[in-house]
Order: structure tokens, then C-alpha cells, then sequence
């Protein structure tokens, strides 16, 4: 190796180091933040812990995440299932099938990308209440999946386009049906995109605020993010509780990244140079 691909290859690494540090450092500081009193918090910010103390975890799992993790949990099992499933069904559908003002439906679907959720946070409120399905599980999820199905279709339309039509065609002579092509072989195929997909859905909705406030007003239907919220008041925050809970919360995202790492660098890789 030439000195001029070896400090190339310097310079990159310091930057992954940099990235690296860049993007672990808050995620330490807010859990280190969970052992500690709100004195020593406002004190030494920057210090180690003195103590392991799970006090704040426990106070604060009893408070308010014990309550709601059912939800969160719900929330985000169904509506990635069903966002997988909704755009494996669509991506599949422009790709191997031909109808007329097909590339208008494909349009059609992208352009959901282009609306910000906040933006129709009113309108949607005002349907699901002349639909009666305001402060309802099913009220709260349908605008999660409406508002993955763009981005996530995308993913699957740029991979499974590069999938050799060769394949149907042999799944249709040994007897198979579409729907026994699509779930047994085709998905089945696309396991990097479908862990992609699963991951950035669920992200999305697990961390989701905005929606959950809005659409729900029930105790019993708040998730993970209000019930942290609540911790807050003007007068008395348990700063250090709140870290710990912060911490508790996005345990469940980086387990899920770490199991599907592979498959989800993959997928993106995959959709980037196919196509």
C-alpha cells in the first residue's frame, strides 16, 4: 500500500472515530445520568456516577413506563407488520404486474414523502373523529402506517426490481399461485430490506410524540413518550428519573438495531447499487 492510500485510510478512520464518539457520547451521558441524584447532576455533569443506583430506573418503570409499554409495544408490532406488509404488496404489484396509469399510482404512492406528519396533524384529527375512531388503538396506528408506507415502499421497490423475473416464472410453473409467490419466495428473498424496513417503521413509531398526543386523550391508550412527558412540571422535574427513563426507552431500538444490524446495512446497500 502506497503513504498516500495509507493516510487515506487515516483520515477516513478518524473520522469514523469522531462519528463514532459523536454519536455514542449523549447516548453514555444520558445513561450514566440515570445513576445519579439531580444534585450531583446539576453539579458535576459531566462526572461518572459515584454510586450504580438503579433507584430512578425502578421509580421511574413504576411511574410510568410499566403503564404504557403494553402500548408501545402494540404500536409498534402492528403498525411495522403491517407497513412490511402494505409495501411489499404495493412494491411487488408495480413491479411485476402491468395496468394501465401504473407509473401514476407509483407517483402516487411516493408523493406521501413529500408531506411533513405535522402538517396534517388537524385534518387527520377531524377524520378520525367523523370516522369515530378518535381515542381509539386502530385510530392511532392507521396514521402510523399511512405515514411509513411511502418511504418504506420506496426501499422495497428499489430492491425487489432488481430481482430476476426468471424466478416468478418458475414459481409459476411448478403449480405456485401469486400469493404463494410472493410470501414463499419473494419475501423470503428480500430479507435485508424487510429487516430495513422493520427497523426504520418501528424506529419511528416507538419514538413517535406528536401523533400520540394528539389522537389520544385515555390514560389507558398513552405510550411510552407521553407517559415520560408527564415526569415534567414547571415547578419539580426529577431530571436524573428522567434520563433513566429516556435510557429505558431506547434500550428496545438499539437491541433491535444490534440483531438485524447485518441484514439492515444490507438492505441499504442493496436498494443503493440494484435498481
Amino acid at each position: 500500500m502506497s503513504k498516500q492510500s495509507k493516510l487515506g485510510r487515516g483520515i477516513v478512520n478518524l473520522f469514523c472515530l469522531l462519528a463514532i464518539v459523536v454519536v455514542l457520547f449523549p447516548l453514555l451521558w444520558m445513561f450514566s445520568g440515570g445513576f445519579k441524584t439531580d444534585t450531583l447532576l446539576f453539579s458535576s455533569p459531566w462526572a461518572l456516577p459515584k454510586s450504580i443506583d438503579f433507584s430512578n430506573f425502578i421509580d421511574v418503570w413504576n411511574k410510568c413506563i410499566a403503564t404504557n409499554v403494553f402500548n408501545s409495544v402494540f404500536y409498534t408490532v402492528i403498525g411495522t407488520l403491517l407497513t412490511v406488509l402494505f409495501s411489499g404488496f404495493a412494491a411487488y404489484a408495480i413491479v411485476r404486474f402491468h395496468f394501465k396509469h401504473k407509473y401514476v399510482v407509483f407517483l402516487f404512492i411516493l408523493s406521501g414523502m413529500m408531506l411533513a406528519p405535522q402538517c396534517s396533524l388537524i385534518p387527520i384529527y377531524k377524520i378520525l373523529g367523523f370516522l369515530h375512531l378518535y381515542d381509539t388503538r386502530i385510530g392511532l396506528i392507521l396514521p402510523y402506517v399511512a405515514y411509513r408506507i411511502p418511504f418504506s415502499f420506496f426501499l422495497m421497490w428499489t430492491y425487489m426490481v432488481s430481482l430476476p423475473v426468471e424466478i416468478d416464472e418458475a414459481a409459476c410453473i411448478d403449480g405456485c399461485k401469486i400469493h404463494q409467490t410472493f410470501f414463499k419466495i419473494v419475501m423470503p428473498m428480500s430479507k435485508p430490506v424487510l429487516a430495513t424496513t422493520a427497523i426504520m417503521a418501528a424506529r419511528y413509531i416507538w419514538n413517535d410524540f406528536a401523533f400520540a398526543l394528539v389522537f389520544t386523550e385515555s390514560d389507558s391508550l398513552q405510550t411510552i413518550p407521553l407517559g415520560l412527558f408527564s415526569l415534567r412540571s414547571a415547578n419539580n422535574t426529577q431530571w436524573t428519573e428522567l434520563l433513566a427513563g429516556l435510557a429505558i426507552a431506547s434500550l428496545p431500538m438499539i437491541i433491535m438495531y444490534a440483531l438485524l444490524q447485518k441484514y439492515f446495512v444490507n438492505g441499504l446497500n442493496s436498494g443503493a447499487v440494484k435498481g
